[in-house]
């Protein structure tokens, strides 16, 4: 497989998880958004791109996109996680807003995340606690199985000779 790079911005450790399982399974680098450069995208085929995600998009993918246009593959696939179940999420809503800059619009993925709330600092506390009472039901469990479908179409992509 040509080269894949992993690109995540976390705040409270899950998203970050979940790029360590992808570069893992992909056998891939994985860079933290707030260090990652031009050289460590431009030999890239594809680019995975993850971060949290609420109806108003995947947090800091329009600002990564802008600044690394010139420098990002044909191929980008965008994974967003979570706390709120998928089915409370308007996810095309989510894909209008974080895509409408993107000449070619990335495949996007939800993942739901838990939380170890003792490792949360404190300003993100509050949030946490007022989305956890706002849910109607409980989020499906996470882990590495939940980033099959996303490996799935890498393995696609790789298929039809796009990367």
């Amino acid at each position: 497989m040509a080269k894949v790079v992993v690109v995540y911005l976390s705040q409270s450790g899950f998203t970050q998880k979940y790029a360590m399982w992808i570069a893992r399974e992909l056998h891939c680098e994985v860079v933290d958004s707030k260090f990652v450069t031009t050289p460590d995208l431009v030999q890239a085929r594809l680019v995975v791109y993850g971060a949290h995600a609420k109806n108003s998009g995947v947090m800091g993918f329009r600002q990564f996109y802008a600044r690394f246009q010139l420098s990002l593959p044909q191929q980008m696939i965008v994974f967003g996680t979570g706390i709120q179940p998928a089915a409370q999420l308007d996810l095309s809503g989510i894909r209008e807003r974080t895509f409408r800059k993107c000449q070619r619009e990335p495949q996007l993925f939800y993942f739901n995340g838990q939380v170890d709330e003792s490792a949360l600092p404190l300003r993100l506390k509050l949030p946490y606690h007022y989305h956890q009472r706002r849910l109607t039901e409980a989020p499906p469990q996470c882990g590495v199985r939940t980033i099959l479908p996303l490996l799935e179409a890498v393995d696609r992509l790789d298929e039809k000779g796009l990367l």
